[in-house]
């Protein structure tokens, strides 16, 4: 070969090889484009009847990224070992397997899929077809509530001749899928007659089963049954929680003092678990008991105690033991990791206790009228003595009657016995040698104040209407929401009994969400149920609109519905 020859021949190559990587490169110049890409021709048609080929087609609109399309192709029932041959914008896919007969297949093609942009499919692209002569028709549609709610995959799985105790979504990949769109909709159509379990799933490593505290996940709050007379089940609703199965554990026990014990948890703790009977104390060398005499929380979520013990031996090794406490998941704290050692101290308790003001928060010094105002101490104090140290007063000092709760010795509520007036200047104010700890260290005769404000009528409306459920039967007490998202305020929730009427009084104007969910485990909790073993979970459903509300001018009529 000459060298001119073989200088041809060298840039044929080139030209060959720039031409067959140009296959997935959008034209430059112009606007940028950001359509999403669109499937214009597919073999087989939607609908195609009894179907005999081992392959399928699909032609695009524009170029899109490959490895974006195999990792959005599903087909169910599962057919395996699937190759992909690409030509320009379009794809044939062919497989080996042999398909079932009389069996109507659904081939998704998800919205991960992204053209040469980075536009992603607008919506999930279904296409049924038949190896009989028909095409199920049943179908399941909903919507999944999240800031990040396209392309969420939804799991479906069917129940008919399994038990569903068994159905394990770690192992068993789903009979059906879709995918969420960019509205967080989806739609599962073609789908036989049958019993179902369905879940949403963000799938990290798109293997089609559930990484448990690596998926976000979503249970459904109870199966579905398709009949063919009712083929259509809508309103599926979903949001997702990362599955704490990762039991708590005692990171430490330290001393304080000869009088305080700090205990620290690994992950935050349901209060109503943390009780003395349930925390033991004792030598290590002589097993003598340690007595617990306060049990109190810090901040939530609860990782921290604070134990007012008897007094501790300076040199002396104790052990604090743990049993029957459970974090907010519900997950056990189990041995070995239930105890912890710590050296008595030799240091007295001589420090005074302080307090911070909870709410209303430091950046604000508005109440509303109905507002229960809350303190947050350093360590366990006297209650009694306190409480007859606080004193709420109007702007003409005509004391405002006060009940008062105590959660536990480091927090008080204060409740106004009667509803505050609207736009009038208060003051807390708190006599300090009224708050001592339970070794009486305590403040010299001084005061402190608070300056408040109700805020004025003139700014203040409502929100009221009704909540109905269309279950028979359903039970929990309602929790509904408020959320001005105007603004960073803070949520106002309701607690009702039932479904009935309900009305949010002293709301500043902006724009609302309302959402609510029904309690059935009673936590005070919305709970998002559990993949393995299945839990179902709670129903909630979120008002359809956002609610515009000016001051002075109450919205009424609201329905609030759990379908």
């Amino acid at each position: 070969m000459t060298e001119c020859t073989f200088k041809a021949a060298f840039f044929i190559i080139i030209a060959l090889i720039s031409f067959n990587c140009a296959g997935q490169v959008a034209p430059s110049g112009g606007p940028p484009d950001k359509t999403p890409p669109q499937i214009i021709a597919t073999f087989p048609e939607p609908m195609a009847l009894n179907y005999k080929e081992n392959k399928f087609s699909f032609s695009f609109d524009k170029y899109v990224d490959r490895r974006s399309f195999q990792e959005s192709f599903f087909v169910s029932p599962t057919i395996s070992s699937l190759s992909y041959n690409w030509s320009g914008t379009d794809v044939e896919v062919t497989f080996e397997d042999t398909l079932r007969p009389l069996t109507t297949y659904i081939i998704t093609i998800g919205t991960d899929v992204l053209d040469t942009r980075g536009n992603r499919l607008d919506k999930a692209f279904s296409l049924p077809f038949s190896t009989g002569n028909f095409i199920d028709s049943c179908a399941i549609s909903g919507s999944l509530i999240d800031e990040k709610a396209e392309g969420v995959m939804i799991f479906t799985y069917g129940l008919d001749g399994k038990n569903p105790d068994t159905l394990n979504p770690t192992r068993l990949k789903p009979d059906f899928l879709t995918q969420t769109g960019r509205d967080g909709t989806f739609l599962l159509p073609y789908l036989p007659v049958g019993r179902y379990r369905i879940m949403a799933v963000r799938d990290e490593y798109k293997n089609l089963v559930y990484d448990v505290q690596t998926d976000q996940f979503s249970t459904y709050t109870s199966d579905i049954t398709l009949t063919s007379e009712k083929s259509l089940f809508s309103g599926v609703q979903f949001k997702l929680s990362i599955e704490d199965t990762a039991a708590p554990f005692l990171s430490s026990a330290r001393s304080i003092d000869q009088s305080h014990v700090l205990l620290r948890f690994s992950e935050g703790m349901n209060e109503e678990s943390i009780r003395n009977g349930n925390i033991s104390l004792f030598d290590t060398v002589a097993g003598t008991p340690l007595s617990v005499q306060d049990i109190a929380f810090g901040e939530k979520p609860v990782m921290e105690v604070q134990l007012v013990t008897a007094t501790q031996d300076f040199g002396r090794t104790y052990r604090v033991k743990v049993s029957g406490l459970y974090d907010i998941a519900g997950n056990s704290l189990t041995e070995p990791r239930n105890s912890a050692d710590f050296a008595g101290s030799s240091t007295y308790d001589t420090s005074r206790p302080g307090f911070d003001l909870l709410y209303p928060p430091k950046n604000s010094t508005e109440i509303f009228t109905t507002d229960t105002l809350r303190l947050f101490f350093s360590e366990a104090i006297r209650k009694a003595s306190f409480s007859s140290g606080v004193l709420l007063s109007d702007s003409v000092r005509i004391p405002v009657g006060l009940s008062t709760s105590w959660p536990h010795s480091r927090e008080l509520w204060l409740i106004p016995q009667k509803e505050l007036q609207k736009g009038m200047a208060y003051t807390l104010t708190i006599r300090m040698d009224s708050l001592a700890d339970l070794f009486g260290n305590s403040y010299t005769d001084s005061v402190t104040s608070y300056s408040l404000e109700t805020a004025g009528e003139e700014s203040m409306s409502s929100i009221s209407g009704v909540v109905t459920d269309d279950a028979a039967g359903a039970s929990g007490v309602v929790f509904i929401t408020a959320k001005n998202i105007s603004n960073n305020s803070i949520p106002r929730i309701l607690k009702l009994d039932s479904v009935k009427t309900f009305t949010f009084q002293n709301l500043t104007e902006g724009q609302y969400t309302l959402s609510a969910f029904r309690d059935e485990d009673g936590n005070g909790l919305y709970s998002f149920g559990k993949p393995f073993p299945f839990v179902k979970a709670e129903r909630f459903t979120i008002y359809g609109d956002t609610l515009k509300l000016r001051a002075r001018w109450p919205l009424e009529g609201v329905t609030v519905r759990f379908r």
